[in-house]
């Protein structure tokens, strides 16, 4: 008989499968559930490596356009009724995916990024309705909704009189709609916010912070993440023939001493303009510089980002921008770590390294670390070379920040080393009925 089937859901092509790969490892090595993967995205090359390397099964789908189906229905493409029709067909196509993929996968137990996507939405509900065990993993750093709804929001004249009680009953009917064809759903405004049973965080900073935004679940796990497993065992095996091999892939000399910087998806996001992005990483590249000739700085692009943004950086000494590496080790070769807000700011902490967050132009959660502590956060472009001096040098404020680290990492994360080991436990003994 057949091991019972794990049906991991991955975003592609955001990174999100790197949260997995350590879970699905220990699931191939334990031999007791089949761990497959289902991407609505075609996965990259390194995504499809890792797989066959680990023996894991995978499935690619393509998503329901938002698009009218032919026949009848076509012929209203040209009225106002069209978006929303489109809308209504781009729904029941993607309930309908959902149910034929798990009478085909017959899954045990399912696992998703998050619950709020179009697919997941409905692969969630259908397993719930056959009382299939599910589950949402918390994949990175995650702010408060509202950080997020700052960059969407959009200012409307509100409508009044007739035009206000029309709207209303506009928007009544659709929802109507949306319940008479069983494709409506209540949506908690936070990550984690679908119909998802169960939800696995990193800390329990996050559990109350999911829990104070709406997450409706019955139960949340604090497992930490499988990333923060890698982080625990380096910690410990860090030795300089390692740092060394850092230095010389970015064609260093031994002796440099390196500055990393993480950054974010501004253009992306929008919460930047391109001449503000320069500035920011010039005054970043201007102070690293400044420190002394033996050292270097090393830029880390985000996964989102485009290298050709970073062209005006080509030319300057004791420069390095890299994209498709280790954060992690760069982090564990360097002497000090620069970020706005992210994730990779928790690795930084484990590594006990001295961070200077930065927020020149006033974006809303690069403030968000300033508050938490572990970090000199800086908003003037003027007093960044003298905090990276203090972080690299004085001894009284790389002790304060060492302290203030530990307690962040108590509450966002659980930095033990056995985080894989519990998110495998999880869906294995909801696959095998064993219990949790």
């Amino acid at each position: 008989m057949p091991p019972p089937t794990a049906l991991f859901v991955a975003r592609e092509p955001d990174e999100t499968l790197r949260t997995y790969l350590p879970v699905l490892a220990c699931l191939r090595q334990r031999g007791r559930c089949a761990p497959r993967v289902l991407f609505h995205h075609a996965p990259e090359h390194w995504a499809r490596e890792e797989l066959a390397r680990l023996g894991v099964e995978w499935r690619e789908v393509a998503l329901p356009p938002r698009a009218l189906p032919a026949g009848p229905l076509g012929a209203l493409a040209r009225t106002p009724l069209a978006p929303t029709l489109a809308e209504l067909a781009q729904l029941r196509a993607a309930r309908a995916l959902a149910r034929r993929l798990l009478a085909e996968l017959r899954p045990s137990v399912v696992i998703v990024i998050q619950d709020t996507l179009l697919l997941e939405r409905f692969l969630v509900r259908a397993a719930n309705r056959r009382s299939v065990p599910t589950l949402v993993v918390q994949w990175a750093f995650t702010y408060p909704q509202e950080y997020y709804d700052r960059f969407h929001a959009r200012a409307g004249a509100p409508r009044r009189g007739a035009r206000a009680v029309i709207g209303r009953a506009t928007a009544a009917g659709y929802r109507a709609a949306l319940a008479a064809l069983d494709v409506s759903f209540r949506l908690a405004n936070s990550y984690g916010g679908g119909e998802a049973a169960y939800m696995a965080v990193m800390g329990e900073a996050f559990e109350t912070q999911f829990r104070a935004q709406g997450a409706r679940k019955h139960a949340f796990f604090v497992t930490g993440h499988p990333s923060h497993d890698a982080a625990f065992a380096r910690v410990r095996a860090w030795r300089d023939e390692e740092r060394a091999a850092v230095l010389r892939e970015l064609g260093l000399p031994f002796q440099m001493r390196l500055v990393t910087y993480a950054t974010q998806p501004a253009l992306w996001r929008g919460v930047l303009t391109r001449a503000q992005l320069r500035e920011t990483v010039e005054t970043v590249a201007a102070g690293v510089q400044s420190q002394g000739a033996d050292y270097a700085l090393v830029v880390k692009l985000h996964p989102r980002e485009d290298p050709a943004e970073y062209a005006f950086l080509d030319d300057r000494p004791r420069v390095r921008v890299v994209q498709a590496v280790d954060v992690q080790r760069l982090i564990a070769a360097s002497e000090a770590f620069v970020s706005a807000s992210s994730s990779t700011l928790l690795y930084a902490m484990m590594y006990e390294r001295p961070i200077v967050t930065i927020n020149f132009h006033g974006v809303p959660h690069y403030d968000f670390f300033a508050p938490l502590g572990g970090t000199l956060h800086i908003r003037s472009p003027d007093a960044f070379t003298a905090a990276l001096g203090r972080a690299l040098r004085d001894p009284e404020t790389r002790e304060r920040l060492r302290r203030e680290q530990r307690s962040v990492l108590e509450r966002y994360t659980r930095f033990d080393g056995k985080a894989t080991e519990r998110l495998a436990d999880l869906i294995e003994g909801w696959a095998t009925g064993r219990g949790r």
